[in-house]
């Protein structure tokens, strides 16, 4: 009798494991380059812009409702210590170089999202301007997207963002 009782608790045991493996299967960030094009009022040759600085931040659950709320003029500003201390890419466009950056699938900060359970890409712009401080995607300067693969097409093409004097957006859907 007990003999059966530590069988089906093994084979309860193992039965967990096997369905959370498989359930596994399909989870991961998306697995795909992301295309940051700069809208042409954006693109001047001369300095009259200035540089636009982008940061792709990773985000984890219990950090959600901080980078919502958090004022985008703050962030940017000398020395923020959310910025400081983000896991993050930044890249910047510079007037006259080129209009579009490439942020491979493969570079390394993807796997410490992975490893630190973010599920959203923060999108942080620092457009030109004057501009009112509001939360998440209210505000022009801030673009929500999820991270899991599960929320992507299974495309191989890049996903593409677009920066443009009126704010960032999306040009590539993730799943409804």
């Amino acid at each position: 009798m007990k003999h059966s009782k530590i069988h089906r608790a093994v084979y309860a045991v193992f039965t967990a494991v096997l369905f959370a493996g498989l359930a596994g299967c399909g989870s991961g960030l998306v697995d795909r380059d992301i295309q940051i094009n700069l809208g042409p009022t954006l693109q001047a040759d001369d300095q009259s812009v200035g540089t636009v600085a982008v940061d792709l931040v990773g985000v984890n659950e219990s950090d959600y409702q901080r980078w919502y709320n958090y004022s985008m003029t703050q962030y940017f500003s000398a020395g923020d210590p959310l910025r400081s201390d983000a896991t993050k890419k930044t890249e910047d466009f510079i007037p006259g170089s080129s209009a579009t950056i490439v942020f491979a699938k493969d570079d390394p900060v993807w796997q410490q999202w992975q490893s630190e359970g973010d599920k959203y890409l923060f999108v942080m712009v620092q457009l030109p301007g004057i501009h009112q401080d509001l939360p998440g995607a209210q505000d022009p300067r801030r673009l929500i997207l999820p991270l899991p693969k599960s929320s992507w097409s299974d495309s191989t093409n890049p996903i593409i963002i677009q920066i443009k004097n009126s704010g960032v957006v999306c040009e590539t859907p993730p799943n409804s």
